[in-house]
């Protein structure tokens, strides 16, 4: 008991060094397609930065959409008609899914960031226009000519965070799918066209556990499951395509915790069986790996470090899958049952006494 009340005691001591923090100078930046199918489900990150120990984005949505899920806990978020309220823990990005509504028009998204001295900024850009278009193709139910929209039969419930690219695809060209979004551990799809394949749209889904189309899984440690669909009707294949390469991250941190020799990790495809494609490194930052893998075709991957399964002991690295959304399987912050119910950001000791607690109890 009296270890119990020390700790009590030194958490609120925290609470209250918190929230005498000096003024911050919050931002947000929003990220959203500038055009979707009706009824299509598409994401939007936010990127936010220097709002202190905690912070609270609320967004503002247009009328006719539809507030699907987050990346974020469940009782981070907070719904209110057209206004939805995400609170922030040491985050720096995180996406949330919209549906769009049936309707045809121009929509705008507004929010604003409210540090942890209650000080407010908009979300930028202040208004995020968003075109619901008949005529687009990129998403599930909408009609297009030549390859089509990628569609995926992953069940979206084992879907953490998902991203589309769209191109025209001539005979002859190269082209390279990108996804600038950063929510999933996918970088790039880049391949030599055959023939001409019309307007196109990949697909990248990163998974919450093994897919669901899968039987099994390789022997080894895992960084990621992922999904790439390259347009519709299986036209990804090798009378249409060519020399198709996969870029990818790895964050530094997980390579750390497993102990990986970064040349032994390596994508793997399944068609039927398991497959390991050549992976090489092309790169680095202060956060990740970067590498690129040779496929002979596109659908379920994962990427791994062959041998016997690693435990990864908890680390204080930050935890950087929320923030991109590629979360960090070494790290316990985006546990739900860390988060307290807080109706808002009512009291500024309140969000330091949960920023205080929320630091403590992810270095335990």
């Amino acid at each position: 008991m009296k270890l119990l009340k020390f700790k009590f005691a030194v958490i609120l001591l925290l609470a209250l060094t918190l929230s005498a923090v000096p003024a911050c100078a919050g931002s947000a930046e929003r990220t959203s397609p500038a055009t979707v199918s009706p009824n299509q489900e598409f994401q939007v990150t936010v990127n936010v930065a220097d709002y202190g120990a905690a912070g609270q984005v609320i967004e503002k949505l247009p009328a006719g959409f539809t507030f699907v899920s987050s990346t974020l806990p469940e009782r981070a978020v907070t719904e209110n008609g057209s206004k939805v309220s995400f609170l922030l823990m040491d985050e720096k990005s995180f996406s949330y899914t919209l549906k769009a509504p049936a309707s045809t028009g121009t929509y705008k998204i507004v929010g604003l960031l409210r540090d942890i001295n209650k000080t407010e900024s908009p979300v930028l850009p202040a208004e995020s226009s968003i075109t619901v278009s008949q005529s687009y193709s990129g998403g599930s139910g909408s009609k297009s000519s030549g390859g089509g929209a990628g569609g995926s039969p992953e069940p979206q419930s084992n879907v953490a965070a998902k991203e589309r690219s769209q191109k025209s695809i001539t005979a002859g060209q190269h082209v390279k799918f990108e996804f600038p979004q950063g929510v999933t551990c996918i970088r790039y799809v880049e391949f030599d066209a055959k023939k001409t394949l019309g307007k196109v749209t990949t697909l990248v889904e990163m998974l919450k556990g093994q897919s669901k189309l899968v039987s099994s899984l390789p022997e080894g440690t895992f960084y990621k499951n992922v999904n790439i669909w390259v347009g519709s009707g299986g036209i990804a294949n090798s009378d249409n395509i060519e020399n198709a390469v996969i870029g990818f991250r790895v964050e530094k941190a997980w390579l750390k915790n497993t102990g990986a020799d970064e040349t032994s990790l390596a994508l793997w495809n399944y068609d039927k069986t398991w497959s390991k494609l050549e992976t090489k490194k092309v790169g680095e930052d202060s956060t990740y790996v970067f590498f690129e893998s040779k496929t002979p075709g596109f659908g379920s991957f994962t990427i791994v470090v062959p041998g016997e399964k690693i435990e990864i002991e908890p680390s204080n690295s930050e935890d950087t899958s929320s923030k991109k959304p590629e979360s960090n399987p070494a790290s316990d912050a985006k546990d739900p049952s860390r988060w307290g119910s807080i109706p808002g950001f009512e009291s500024v000791i309140a969000i330091g006494t949960l920023g205080a607690v929320y630091q403590v109890l992810r270095r335990k």
